[in-house]
């Protein structure tokens, strides 16, 4: 099957980890527009705690299939290690690893013709084996990376900044409470002599 032609315009898509990329139709997939592709991730849960995986979400502006106005659809595409999911789907490898995509093409989509659906499908597809490179995945990873860490950090310098806080109105508490205990104790004794 012959996927459209795909012109891309890093220009246009100013997420840091995105592009976008226009297409044309071909004799198999009359699907044309606009689409804006984003670096996500989606979290898979195992025994040994959440992994992140690479996930491709799919703005499209303008599409049309089989001279049919979709609009602006929203689609994902995520990567499942083999050992994980046995959905079918597109098999490919990310970073090394064995594995296959998982096309979710939306609520829009969904209720689309399946002709329609299988020629935005041939798209996504597509686009996501082309998007997903090595270098784009490790980029993107490093980068969350970054930002948990710089995130945790954060949060740890506001948690020492609250426990100071919270041990300074002790203090002020503790000395307002022996201030009081003296008070009183002095009150009891001036009332009985």
């Amino acid at each position: 099957m012959s996927i459209p032609s795909f012109d891309e315009e890093t220009c246009e898509n100013s997420s840091e980890h995105g592009t976008c990329y226009t297409f044309e139709p071909s004799d198999d997939v009359p699907a044309s527009g606009r689409v804006f592709l984003d670096m996500a991730e989606h979290i898979l849960h195992t025994d040994d705690g959440p992994q992140r995986r690479p996930k491709v979400v799919f703005r499209f502006f303008g599409l049309s299939v089989h001279g049919r106005w979709l609009g602006a659809p929203v689609s994902t595409a995520s990567f499942f290690p083999n050992w994980v999911d046995h959905r079918p789907g597109v098999s490919m490898l990310s970073l090394g690893e064995p594995g296959h995509l998982v096309i979710d093409l939306g609520r829009v989509l969904a209720e689309q013709p399946a002709h329609i659906q299988q020629a935005v499908d041939s798209v996504v597809t597509a686009l996501a084996q082309r998007f997903l490179t090595d270098l784009r995945v490790a980029r993107y990873r490093h980068d969350q990376a970054a930002q948990r860490c710089e995130s945790a950090s954060r949060a740890h310098e506001l948690a020492a900044m609250r426990k100071d806080i919270t041990r300074l109105r002790y203090r002020r508490a503790r000395l307002a409470a022996d201030e009081a205990d003296a008070l009183l104790a002095a009150v009891r004794i001036k009332t009985h002599s």
